[in-house]
């Protein structure tokens, strides 16, 4: 389990909540971060509403804990490319020193890379927990998660499979 501060954006939580794996973020990271612009997204805007409890119950058990943004001005300067959440999460990795952003949105992780930020995005944590003993079918996972709304670039899916050859 990593020590590391670990920020995570919302939809590798709510796509992990998902499939009923929030268990796994608890296991590999041991606590993560989330701004508050996340905390929005997810709990108080609710879009998600199945997925609601879960999080909200890790947030209650200090698995997810949730800070407030000092730079605003960073904030705002990363908006004009991102949406709120994406541009809290980078700007609140930097202010935390984290060693890991948790993001899938593809202009937010060019963005957290540019700014020197490790990325990780849902189906890397998926590979990660494969390779910890964790989860015995990333393929599978992927697929459930498919099927529930999450949206894959075709070539990157058939690069995964091929790399597991888990089927």
């Amino acid at each position: 389990m990593d020590l590391d501060k670990i920020v995570s954006n919302s939809s590798p939580l709510i796509n992990l909540s998902k499939i009923d794996r929030l268990d796994l973020l608890q296991k590999l990271y041991g606590q993560i971060i989330i701004p508050n612009g996340v905390f929005e997204e997810l709990i108080l805007k609710g879009e998600f509403p199945k997925d609601i409890g879960k999080i909200n119950s890790l947030i209650k058990n200090n698995v997810i804990e949730v800070k407030t943004i000092k730079d605003k001005n960073f904030v705002r300067a990363l908006q004009k490319d991102l949406d709120i959440g994406e541009s809290e999460v980078i700007a609140l990795a930097k202010e935390e020193n984290a060693t890991l952003v948790i993001i899938d949105e593809v202009d937010a992780r060019r963005i957290a890379e540019f700014h020197g930020l490790n990325k990780i995005g849902f189906v890397g944590i998926l590979i990660k927990a494969k390779q910890k003993g964790l989860l015995d079918d990333v393929i599978g996972s992927i697929d459930l998660a498919i099927e529930k709304g999450f949206w894959i670039n075709k070539e990157l899916y058939k690069s995964i499979v091929n790399s597991l050859s888990e089927r």
